[in-house]
């Protein structure tokens, strides 16, 4: 397998990977409306039999299911931008939003591992970049920093300007910075002109994004 065919499979991965999640929250989102019907259904057949029933209860039961929809079209739409994102090679990209994709996308792994995963400080920037390429490299970097923390941490990842490009950071309150390196994702890295630093004063890692096209 060569190198182009490598990475290749491993982009088909991740968006394996992402889907699978994104279909295993879908799949909650069912299971919530589900059980919310199956109350709505006995509490239909208490009413037929005559007995009495709290509306409070069916209110309860419509609030879940109205709940669950607002969550099931949030999903959706995450999962739809994230397909999008195979649309174009390369193009001007607002690292925010690509930033708030990624966390929501990256939210069910931070929610097994019991971290709380934070948006921090997102100043506005944008630069050309592969989207697809840039969130996984998002992704990795945040799988990567997650493992490297305990079940009650706190995760807080940012993004602002630096130089011809952007810096993303990665803290977690109370600890060592959480990404010491890119081995995790180095071949992406390479690629796509990104390198890993630590500011020891701040206990926070720092992943620099160039410019396609820059040097």
């Amino acid at each position: 397998m060569n190198q182009s065919e490598a990475a290749s499979r491993e982009g088909l991965q991740f968006f394996g990977r992402v889907s699978a999640s994104v279909s295993h929250e879908i799949k909650n989102v069912f299971a919530v409306i589900n059980e919310a019907a199956g109350l709505i259904g006995d509490l239909t057949t208490m009413a037929e039999r005559g007995m009495p029933i709290k509306p409070e209860r069916l209110k309860r039961a419509s609030d879940a299911i109205q709940g669950q929809i607002r969550r099931g079209d949030a999903i959706v739409k995450n999962m739809n931008a994230f397909a999008h994102s195979t649309d174009e090679d390369v193009r001007e990209v607002n690292l925010g939003e690509i930033l708030q994709l990624t966390l929501a996308l990256t939210t069910r792994l931070a929610d097994m591992k019991q971290i709380r995963l934070i948006a921090g400080h997102c100043e506005p920037v944008s630069l050309k970049a592969n989207p697809f390429d840039l969130m996984r490299l998002l992704h990795s970097s945040i799988a990567a920093a997650l493992d490297s923390l305990s079940a009650g941490d706190s995760l807080v990842v940012g993004v602002e300007p630096a130089g011809h490009g952007a810096s993303f950071s990665l803290s977690a309150p109370g600890k060592d910075a959480p990404l010491a390196n890119d081995e995790a994702f180095s071949a992406l890295a390479r690629s796509m002109g990104a390198a890993v630093s630590v500011d020891e004063a701040s206990g926070t890692s720092l992943l620099r994004l160039r410019a396609a096209g820059t040097r």
